[in-house]
């Protein structure tokens, strides 16, 4: 079941009788071998892991894309057993590899070798470079797409400013930075000059969190050559250009968490004594990271309570508590501020954190009706109106979830959940793979629909209800022909190597490695650092669908967490034997 037609899924190209498939099967071999033959137990043991949760995902994230139905039937519910331990040939051996190159580079990077590192700059003047060559480098794409990528949500967010008529459903904060912009557009007589301010403010914050951690590792004395890196990827790697421009919250939430990231890392990791202007600053980029995504107070409460189970000393899980209480009621203190301000009406929470459980029942009901008894099915239309579910989508719940009963999920929670159970214990796979598809798009290692993955584009939405509508021009050709050819119909994906690096995926199996490294070093401040990472990615699989910008935060991550496995270190290297 892992192939297809030809030159559409790679498992025909890649696991099929072709010259593909027999170089392919012999660098397994010698993987296999070099994996046998390597004497370190221990970071055998770690690769068996990683090489397990990788090709569970390879196998079951195939049958789930290209076939919907993972339980097909007994015999093949068996075979994909067989299917998983023979991936694991590959994939145990690719992160023994994978660990043991981190283990030389780690090596590598250590050396204490001055001449290699940059010097001779004082850190502020560092990173008001930095900020501002990063910056610059976005500047092209903001002149080619004047005033700002206008897409996803921004639409509803301004036709709320526009009627004055604010709901809870989207963050106000943003709601409100883009409608100021606005609405000074409207008093200079041009709205689109005006909303171009929105789109300077957010290039301005995102790369000057893109510098701060580029600041850090100047500050600990990281090599040159990792700190070029990190910058190439931050300014020229045409994913975070069109990000700085678009009109979504998830930007300014993903700058504020990489602030509070390497916030962590000093109060965790190098166990910095804060000073009140580093306190300031940590629960400032908390309490704005939580203002940004509703579900990022959640992550950081469950992250709050393992810090300080597994935190020494009852004076830093005190300082860990006071932080976080603090970024909590500022949090909370604000957005009551804010929703006074604006007569906000409240959103619509009920079925936005419900969308799992009514999209497994709509699959059920979609998928299974002739099984399904008349009375379940019945209660489940209660919820779901009965016309709405043929328009199940596997990869997305919003079809679904947006036009479920709010007011009875709320008055009637109880026997929902009790329905969702009774249907569970009946139809137990569905549900796993109601979950499995609208999550695989974050996991799945392979080629992807391009729904799957959600990607981000280049496009142009109109307001609601408004005469004076936002207008692009082109000012800058050049950059306007260049990332027309990569965004404007997702054509990246066909761009060599380059084009895997704009999915989800290749992101959360990079987080996934940082953890099985320490794992492996027994490094235990690093694993407390990438706790709120994981717990932020489990309210994204609680979410609607794997997009793209949901996990963006993550993303902007991965060039920090990579430069905290390479500094300067003084106890004893691992050593490889191959």
């Amino acid at each position: 079941m892992l192939h297809g037609q030809a030159d559409i899924f790679w498992g025909w190209k890649y696991f099929g009788y072709n010259i593909e498939s027999v170089l392919l099967f012999g660098v397994t071999v010698w993987l296999l071998n070099r994996f046998l033959l390597a004497s370190d137990r221990r970071m055998k043991v770690v690769s068996m892991v990683g090489g397990f949760l990788l090709s569970l995902s390879i196998v079951y994230g195939a049958y789930a894309h290209y076939v919907n139905d993972i339980f097909v039937s007994t015999a093949q519910t068996i075979l994909q057993f067989l299917m998983v331990l023979g991936m694991l040939a590959l994939t145990m051996p690719i992160f023994r590899e994978l660990l043991a190159l981190l283990v030389k580079a780690e090596q590598w990077f250590s050396a204490q070798d001055d001449s290699k590192r940059v010097k001779g700059t004082r850190p502020g003047l560092f990173f008001l470079i930095m900020w501002g060559t990063i910056f610059a480098a976005y500047i092209p794409l903001f002149l080619a797409f004047w005033p700002g990528n206008f897409v996803f949500d921004a639409r509803y967010q301004l036709q709320n400013v526009v009627e004055g008529y604010y709901t809870t459903h989207h963050p106000l904060i943003h709601t409100l930075l883009m409608g100021k912009a606005y609405q000074f557009g409207q008093k200079i007589g041009n709205v689109s000059a005006g909303y171009q301010i929105y789109t300077l403010i957010q290039m301005l914050i995102l790369s000057s969190s893109f510098a701060y951690s580029l600041l850090y590792f100047y500050k600990k004395k990281g090599k040159t050559v990792f700190l070029v890196f990190s910058w190439l990827f931050f300014a020229l790697f045409p994913m975070n250009a069109l990000f700085s421009i678009s009109a979504t919250k998830d930007v300014l939430c993903a700058a504020f968490f990489l602030y509070f990231i390497v916030f962590l890392a000093r109060l965790l990791v190098d166990k910095e004594k804060f000073g009140i202007l580093s306190y300031i600053g940590m629960i400032s980029s908390g309490v704005l990271v939580s203002l940004f995504r509703n579900n990022v107070p959640y992550a950081i409460l469950v992250t709050a309570i393992f810090l300080v189970i597994f935190v020494k000393g009852w004076k830093e899980k005190g300082k860990i508590v006071l932080i976080v209480c603090a970024i909590l009621l500022c949090t909370k203190g604000i957005n009551h501020g804010l929703i006074s301000y604006t007569n906000a009406k409240e959103a619509q929470p009920y079925r936005e954190s419900l969308s799992v459980p009514l999209q497994g029942l709509a699959r059920v009901a979609s998928y299974r009706r002739d099984e399904l008894d008349q009375g379940l099915y019945d209660e489940i239309c209660l919820y779901i109106p009965e016309g709405n579910i043929p328009s199940y989508n596997p990869y997305c719940a919003n079809p679904i979830k947006g036009e479920a009963d709010e007011k009875l999920l709320k008055s009637n929670l109880f026997n929902f959940l009790k329905l969702w159970l009774k249907v569970g214990v009946q139809f137990p796979d569905e549900y796993v793979e109601s979950f499995v598809t609208n999550t695989m798009g974050y996991w799945y290692p392979l080629n992807q629909g391009i729904y799957v993955s959600a990607d981000i584009s280049l496009y142009h939405t109109l307001i609601y209800g408004c005469e004076e509508q936002i207008e692009k021009r082109n000012y800058c050709k050049w950059a306007n022909q260049f990332y027309s050819d990569l965004f404007w119909t997702t054509e990246y994906h066909y761009v060599p190597i380059l084009g895997y690096f704009f999915r989800n995926a290749p992101y959360i199996w990079m987080m996934v490695l940082y953890i099985l490294w320490n794992i492996y070093r027994k490094k235990k401040e690093k694993l407390l650092l990438v706790l709120l990472p994981v717990f932020y990615f489990g309210t994204c699989l609680l979410g609607p669908m794997a997009a793209l910008r949901y996990v963006y935060s993550l993303i902007v991550c991965v060039p920090f967490f990579a430069g905290t496995l390479f500094l300067p270190r003084r106890e004893p290297f691992a050593t490889i034997t191959d």
